[in-house]
């Protein structure tokens, strides 16, 4: 039963067609108001039958491409899309309304009772508070008068009044391509009347209307009646101000009751305001996404500028950013002298870096002056007459830290260029980040230049102590000579190798690149150097193995360290080489547990079992272990085995873990580790 009433009705829809539409051609598709009708009646006998509503729409379709192949519809064509969308609309509608019995009039009309009225202010009101988006809050008024008026077709025009037109920005029943691409002069046409009066424009008859104006790109010349009521912003004191134009549009010729008008006009001042509201929004959200980007871009300049300690290279980048950031044209910075008791208070700004192409100014000592007051006031200036093309402006702020101004940077701006509030704050802002970088480039290089004034100092000290005790030790030398086989003479050549051991550490730290100190094979080497000259008798051959180290010692502790080398090196000569004609010495150095170890081996005699240095008679050993004791806060052990004797001082390296490290003691090592 269901396919012959479906094929009962498509063919009463193909006769109405038929007769609305003639053959010949001379009407086709003249009006859609016989369309709507014909689908219409089509849709609510299908919805009163209970028919599919997808076996309604595909008869629907069919019936649509056989009157088009008839009347020459083109699918191509906007309006014949549009005509196709209202037929197969007003059979959707009137299913609906016709299956679920509804309120609907003979005509097809909503019902204007004050309830729908009501519901669809709220839905506008809900739409406009829930999102602040213009675009979606449009789109669902348009869709809720349209639906609330019974009416075929609804847009909103809005209103700009930089460029005084009217813009589609929603609608329905429009084609859908018009939606922001057409525009209108207020005065022109129907809803340009309605704007430029801010009056209600009914026309029943809308194409025999005065001001009618065909649009055929939106496709509402399909539409007989409009209604425009023009979007108000209430000013209270001042005037009202135009905000937009709200257009409803019916296929029938309708005349619209006054309540209908009022309904009509309370939904434009709703839009009017909610309107307002997303402008703001939408002004708010562009301000804020814009603060944000200005607060990446000065987080990113402000790291460039940052990135180096070196006063040249941040005077460059402080400029080239500035110009980056601002979009000028140059940008200079300007140093101006101290001034001085007694100097001149009129002195000329020195230009410190520049980055672009110099202008030529109209009067540089006016130019000077006005830099020479922003430095002094701390605060910004601007002039727009500065340069002889005069159109460019100069402007000015200072370069001012928490104890003195550094100077000014100078921008010349593009032609036609205002700084906005926004842009001053984000220009003061860099300026600060700015002079934070300059003046932490002045303290490096102050610090810079202190450091190489101190060093240049020790380093003249360790020259002029190195050279006393040369002399010290020459003159020694020269009374040692002459008394070679006195019982003393022994005594005094000890004392002079031990005035040149720390001779030879002075020499090494009067190395500029050695003033923070020394490794310990350096030391050894040095004192094994000096030992063949004073300490190796002749008749004797030593051999010394100095281990590559990496351990280094401050200068303090190198001169410590080398005498105590020394007291080992002639206490292995004296003693473990005694009558013998060659010997070999080892000094390695290394670090164990976060301290240093140094030890100095012979494979000579041996010491006593159960010797201690502390226990010694000999002054070598005292000297030994007092050094390493009460100046280098360490230990010391001397031990022999099969292979000769080692002697292994333990010691923190100053400087490290504290003054001196508070790790536990390192035992020393045995004969056998360093054989």
């Amino acid at each position: 039963m269901t396919t012959a009433s479906i094929y009962q009705l498509a063919a009463k829809l193909a006769a109405d067609l038929r007769t609305a539409y003639n053959a010949t051609g001379s009407a086709a598709l003249t009006g859609t108001q016989p369309l709507r009708d014909a689908f219409g009646t089509f849709g609510r006998e299908a919805g009163r039958a209970h028919l599919p509503l997808e076996d309604a729409m595909a008869a629907a379709v069919d019936a649509l491409q056989t009157l088009f192949d008839r009347a020459g519809g083109d699918a191509g064509d906007p309006s014949t899309m549009l005509a196709a969308g209202i037929g197969l609309a007003a059979l959707s509608r009137d299913y609906h309304v016709a299956e679920q019995a509804g309120v609907v009039a003979e005509d097809g009309t909503l019902a204007t009772a004050p309830l729908p009225w009501l519901a669809a202010l709220h839905r506008i009101h809900r739409a406009a508070t829930t999102n602040l988006e213009l675009t979606d809050m449009l789109e669902t008024s348009v869709r809720v008068v349209a639906e609330t008026t019974g009416s075929d077709a609804c847009a909103v025009f809005l209103y700009d009044e930089a460029t005084d037109s009217l813009a589609l920005r929603a609608a329905v029943g429009f084609n859908a391509a018009a939606v922001g691409a057409v525009t209108l002069r207020p005065g022109v046409g129907i809803t340009g009347v309605a704007a430029a009066e801010a009056r209600v424009v009914a026309a029943p008859d809308a194409h025999a209307h005065p001001a009618f104006r065909s649009f055929p790109a939106t496709g509402e010349d399909l539409y007989a009646s409009q209604v425009s009521v023009p979007i108000m912003l209430a000013g209270g004191a001042d005037p009202d101000r135009l905000v937009g134009v709200l257009n409803i549009l019916t296929i029938a010729q309708r005349e619209f009751a006054k309540d209908e008008i009022a309904f009509l006009q309370t939904v434009a001042g709703e839009l009017a305001i909610s309107i307002e509201n997303a402008r703001l929004y939408s002004r708010t959200d562009a301000r804020l996404r814009r603060k944000v980007a200005e607060l990446g871009t000065l987080q990113r300049v402000s790291h460039t500028i940052a990135s180096t300690l070196n006063l040249a290279d941040v005077l460059r980048l402080i400029a080239e950013q500035a110009v980056k950031l601002m979009d000028a044209e140059a940008a200079v910075i300007f140093r101006l002298p101290r001034r001085t008791n007694g100097g001149p208070a009129d002195a000329t700004p020195t230009v410190e870096y520049r980055v672009g192409q110099a202008g030529q100014f109209v009067d540089e000592g006016y130019r000077d002056q006005v830099i020479r007051d922003v430095v002094r006031s701390g605060s910004p200036a601007a002039v727009d007459d500065a340069y002889v093309d005069q159109s460019s402006r100069l402007f000015c702020l200072p370069l001012r830290s928490a104890r003195e101004t550094l100077g000014a940077l100078c921008l010349r701006m593009r032609p036609g260029a205002q700084l906005t509030e926004d842009e001053l704050g984000l220009l003061q802002a860099f300026s600060d980040s700015a002079t934070l970088a300059i003046e932490n480039a002045r303290l490096y290089q102050d610090a810079q230049h202190g450091l190489e004034t101190a060093s240049a100092l020790l380093q003249e000290m360790h020259h002029r102590v190195r050279n006393n005790l040369q002399t010290v030790a020459a003159l020694l030398s020269i009374h040692l000579r002459q008394e070679e086989d006195a019982p003393w003479a022994i005594h005094l050549r000890e004392a002079v190798s031990r005035v040149q051991a720390i001779a030879a550490v002075h020499d090494l730290l009067s190395d500029e690149t050695r003033l923070a100190g020394t490794t310990v094979d350096v030391i050894a080497r040095h004192v094994a150097d000096e030992a063949y000259g004073t300490l190796i008798p002749p008749g004797l051959t030593v051999d010394f193995e100095i281990q590559p180290s990496d351990v280094t010692v401050p200068s303090r502790q190198a001169t410590v360290l080398a005498l105590l080398i020394n007291e080992l090196v002639s206490n292995a000569v004296s003693h473990g080489f005694e009558g013998r004609r060659r010997g070999k010495i080892t000094v390695r150095g290394d670090r164990l547990d976060g301290q240093a170890r140094v030890a100095v081996a012979n494979d000579g005699i041996g010491v006593p079992d159960g010797f201690d240095p502390a226990e010694s008679r000999g002054l070598g050993m005292r000297i030994v272990q007092r050094l390493v004791t009460s100046d280098l806060h360490g230990t010391f052990a001397i031990r022999s085995g099969e292979t000769g004797t080692v002697a292994t001082m333990t010691f923190p390296i100053s400087g490290e873990n504290g003054e001196y490290g508070a790790e536990e003691l390192t035992p020393a090592a045995s004969v056998n580790d360093l054989a």
